[in-house]
């Protein structure tokens, strides 16, 4: 059985730049892409890790990254606030001034690369233009109720998120991009069963998320058109966690939570193919790392696109 443990559950841990030296799972291979990921305890930060070297650099300090649609800019969470930085973490610009104990949480770019949307400790979702700063409020939800966790499908024009009811209950919802027409994916029929974490494959056909139930945790891909789910970790006899996928859809990256042979906590990148079938494990050890984004980065010098347009007036 896979024990999600409290401390999986409740915050990442302190962040391990070990790596192993072992023949990495792309050798002789095209080029993957880069991993971003968050980690650390008291202060997080934002890391690249590249599954081809096994190479790990920080990059800047924050949580909850993504990568804009041309790889040349991040946006990301610090100080409870949305921000956006080019690709190396450099130049950062604050969008949104929120302070305790109000938070922003879970930023994305829109597919157009003009928007961000991201969710607010009052439980609704938001988007910001990042041109001008204009916010515009998609949802309103009733007292108790918190959506989080938003992600665009491919065409800009639908937003996958996870709610939770004045109960408790969980489940994930899918509206149009207006914050219209809401209606849900999985149920909050079960009080015993938590889902979230939903993402887009790139081809819009899919939604990744992951699921607790019963003590364990594991991994799953709806089909749209079907609305069935198939669990792709059920074979691993581990707490699977932070599911991404490949930029081309082809695969899916998580992460195992677990004690290691000194029964220290730590934690282990793994990449399978979309179907759940080859399962290899990165050789990375991290204290819970949390992956966001998987995908070819920009790293020009230039200041390009939106990020050149919000520093004129916003620059931090």
């Amino acid at each position: 059985m896979k024990k999600v443990s409290k401390k999986v559950t409740g915050m990442m841990g302190a962040l391990i730049l070990s790596t192993s030296l072992a023949l990495p799972v792309y050798a002789n291979q095209e080029q993957p892409g880069t991993i971003l990921f968050s980690g650390g305890l008291h202060t997080q930060s934002i890391y690249q890790f590249n599954p081809e070297t096994l190479q790990t650099k920080r990059i800047t300090s924050g949580n909850s990254v993504d990568v804009s649609p041309s790889g040349d800019m991040i946006t990301y969470i610090k100080h409870d606030s949305v921000y956006v930085a080019d690709s190396s973490g450099k130049n950062a610009v604050r969008l949104t001034r929120s302070r305790f104990p109000h938070f922003d949480s879970s930023p994305r770019f829109s597919p157009d690369g003009e928007k961000i949307v991201f969710a607010r400790s009052d439980g609704n979702l938001y988007t910001i233009e990042l041109e001008n700063k204009k916010v515009t409020q998609l949802t309103k939800a009733e007292d108790g109720v918190f959506h989080s966790s938003p992600d665009w499908s491919p065409d800009g024009k639908k937003i996958v998120f996870h709610s939770t009811d004045k109960d408790g209950n969980t489940g994930l919802f899918i509206m149009n991009a207006d914050g219209s027409q809401i209606s849900p994916l999985t149920g909050h029929n079960d009080p015993k069963s938590s889902e979230y974490s939903p993402h887009f494959s790139p081809d819009g056909k899919s939604v990744l998320f992951e699921k607790s139930q019963n003590g364990q945790t594991d991994i799953y891909v709806m089909n749209l058109a079907t609305k069935q789910a198939r669990n792709i970790t059920a074979d691993l006899d581990k707490a699977a966690s932070g599911a991404v996928w490949s930029e081309d859809g082809k695969q899916i990256l998580f992460t195992v939570n677990e004690k290691n042979e000194k029964e220290k906590d730590s934690s282990s990148f793994y990449i399978m193919n979309k179907d759940g079938s080859n399962k290899k494990m990165l050789q990375m050890q991290v204290k819970y790392a949390t992956p966001s984004k998987w995908k070819a980065l920009n790293l020009s010098e230039q200041e390009e696109g939106f990020l050149k347009k919000v520093k004129n007036f916003l620059l931090d």
